[in-house]
């Protein structure tokens, strides 16, 4: 089971105190300059998620990738319920990683082990991906169902 909490600070937003020795989350709807967005936050989820199956499922593959960035975005509906429109996800890499390796690592991340893209996904947003290795990019806006249909041909 999984359990969090915070609590609200007057005229700031919200702190998260789950009692444990975690860094405290800061965030806020009123779009604080110095806090997270609710919305920012299930992007950073999907990231740091989807990052962390890719790097695995790399290492394991042996690749040797210097450094790793993982940039996020979406955009929010106009009318409410404000919930995303999309969420892309960029993968960028340094060193001497495969790109064939990297597109497989992140098709079973998004199509098997991310809970929380699939979630996102199943929820009825789009998820799509970038990837950019040595500054070169590979894959730009790859669409996670246009996944699905790769691995059903």
């Amino acid at each position: 089971m999984m359990k969090v909490s915070f609590h609200y600070v007057p005229g700031e937003g919200f702190d998260s105190d789950d009692g444990k020795d975690k860094v405290r989350i800061y965030f806020s709807q009123d779009r604080k300059d110095e806090r997270h967005a609710p919305t920012e936050l299930l992007l950073l989820a999907i990231g740091s998620c989807t990052s962390d199956d890719v790097l695995s499922i790399l290492k394991k593959m042996r690749q040797e990738f210097t450094s790793y960035r993982c940039e996020i975005s979406g955009e929010k509906r106009d009318e409410h319920p404000r919930i995303l429109k999309y969420a892309h996800i960029k993968y960028i890499f340094e060193g001497n990683v495969d790109a064939d390796k990297a597109r497989k690592a992140i098709h079973l991340s998004l199509k098997k082990y991310c809970s929380v893209s699939i979630t996102v996904e199943r929820g009825g947003v789009p998820v799509l991906y970038s990837l950019e290795i040595n500054g070169k990019t590979v894959d730009d806006s790859v669409d996670v169902e246009e996944i699905k249909l790769e691995e059903e041909a």
